[in-house]
């Protein structure tokens, strides 16, 4: 613990100094700045709003539940102490003000036991992005810059209506470490988000907007079927940038159910970022599957929104029946192409091909026979004439 002497008397205090704002899913530090000036002892308990969690009390402090942090000192020093302590607040926490309550005891004599003063309540606010930030995601705390008649959530500029499910999941970012955030609300088929980080940044939250349309921030939709639009955002304004993290990846999850009642080929799912205007399809790799779901990785070069897609069976036969037209390929490429096709049995030009090549050699053959015959009687001919 810091201390410091000072010379004149003060009155015995414990004031808490709070951030004026934070976002769900953030850790925060919070400072207790104590005169101890003429105290006997340091009893001093601290309350955090109902759902979050204290954690990592300077000095000789206890965590006494999940709300509740303390420090109990009946050899006090003299002087000004400063204890802090952290605080996360739930990633599904409510918009809104949310009030700190605490009580302390510095002296045997009186005044005796005191509430904490100064700052006693913080908002919960929610992040904006910012559209300009490109390849990395944008959040910052303030007021959206994306609103609508239907009003906005704050975070994307996406209205309430738009929005069908909101995770906020947060870890400790350290240089070197493989950081992995796991997702498991239905709604939400984003699975788990992971990259490297390239620098200590403290606890860095991922927030997931699972929604019912396009966002806000897009212009068009994406092509081919879509299964699902969302919004991610990784960290704050400016991170997730290649300065700070790499090889990004987003392991998404379809249903068999959505695949089969659309007649969606497999092979042909993806997952799109929509940057700088355009909708871009991002390495998509099938890693598993199960009863009920299909489970796919992509990388990706930054974060903003997304949309799972996927291209029909007619679809893609048709794109390919193009191509192996366009491009004159092999024979045995032609035959497989064709074949597969919608699953009709068809004859193929290397079928086609084959059966010229019987009947010219047929042809050959009989001709040959017939120019024997006919050498044969000549023969005859020229033995009856003799004879």
């Amino acid at each position: 613990m810091t201390l410091s002497m000072v010379s004149a008397a003060a009155d015995l205090n414990v004031c808490r100094d709070l951030p004026t704002s934070a976002n769900p899913g953030e850790t925060i530090t919070v400072t207790l700045d104590i005169t101890l000036d003429g105290a006997d002892k340091t009893v001093i308990e601290d309350n955090v709003p109902a759902g979050w969690n204290v954690s990592n009390p300077s000095g000789s402090g206890l965590v006494v539940d999940a709300n509740t942090v303390s420090w109990i000192d009946v050899n006090a020093a003299l002087g000004v102490e400063q204890l802090t302590y952290d605080v996360t607040i739930p990633g599904d926490a409510a918009l809104g003000t949310y009030t700190f309550d605490g009580m302390f005891d510095l002296a045997v004599a009186a005044p005796g036991v005191q509430p904490i003063d100064c700052d006693t309540q913080m908002e919960v606010v929610e992040v904006v992005v910012e559209p300009s930030s490109g390849g990395s995601s944008g959040t910052s705390s303030g007021t959206s810059s994306g609103g609508s008649s239907g009003g906005s959530s704050g975070a994307t500029g996406e209205t309430f209506e738009n929005i069908v499910k909101k995770e906020v999941k947060s870890a400790y970012v350290m240089n070197g470490a493989k950081v992995s955030y796991q997702f498991n609300e239905k709604e939400n088929n984003i699975d788990f988000i992971k990259f490297d980080a390239l620098k200590n940044s403290g606890m860095i939250s991922v927030t997931i907007e699972t929604l019912k349309d396009t966002s806000a921030l897009v212009k068009t939709n994406p092509a081919g079927k879509v299964y699902q639009n969302m919004n991610i955002w990784v960290g704050k304004a400016g991170y997730a940038t290649p300065n700070d993290i790499v090889n990004p990846v987003i392991g998404f999850r379809v249903e068999r159910s959505w695949i089969g009642a659309n007649d969606i080929d497999g092979s042909a799912i993806k997952l799109n970022r929509y940057h700088d205007g355009t909708w871009n399809p991002l390495p998509t790799t099938k890693v598993q599957e199960s009863k009920d779901y299909i489970y796919f990785e992509a990388k990706t070069p930054g974060f903003s929104p997304f949309a799972i897609t996927g291209e029909t069976n007619s679809v893609v036969s048709e794109d390919e029946g193009l191509t192996g037209t366009d491009t004159n390929t092999s024979t045995e490429g032609s035959e497989d192409r064709t074949t597969s096709y919608k699953g009709e049995n068809r004859t193929t030009s290397a079928d086609a091909k084959t059966s010229i090549g019987n009947i010219t050699m047929l042809l050959s053959f009989a001709t040959i026979i017939g120019f024997m015959g006919y050498i044969k009687r000549d023969d005859i001919r020229k033995y009856l004439k003799k004879k």
